[in-house]
């Protein structure tokens, strides 16, 4: 199971978002269609998830990682800049 919000500037706000999911790869595609009505401003290849970054006891999240993309539209980033959280958890 991925649970999986965007970033927002509040996290009641990123909580209301919330989507779980059954692989990376499904949350993956749901992360480029929602972007979608923004230009198809980067592909799957583009999006990385980084290492666990410890537990998230504001919402009983048992890990955080960082959602990012390497590219949005034709700016290529030297850092990946993160576009929200997910935890991978059994």
């Amino acid at each position: 199971m991925v649970k999986y919000r965007p970033h927002r500037g509040a996290l009641c706000d990123a909580m209301a978002e919330m989507r779980i999911f059954d692989s990376v790869e499904d949350m993956f595609h749901y992360i480029v269609e929602d972007w979608k009505p923004y230009g198809n401003p980067f592909d799957i290849g583009d999006l990385t998830i980084t290492c666990d970054e410890g537990k998230d006891e504001r919402i009983n999240w048992k890990e955080g990682r960082y959602v990012c993309t390497r590219r949005m539209r034709e700016k290529i980033f030297d850092t990946p800049q993160c576009i929200g959280m997910c935890s991978i958890e059994s």
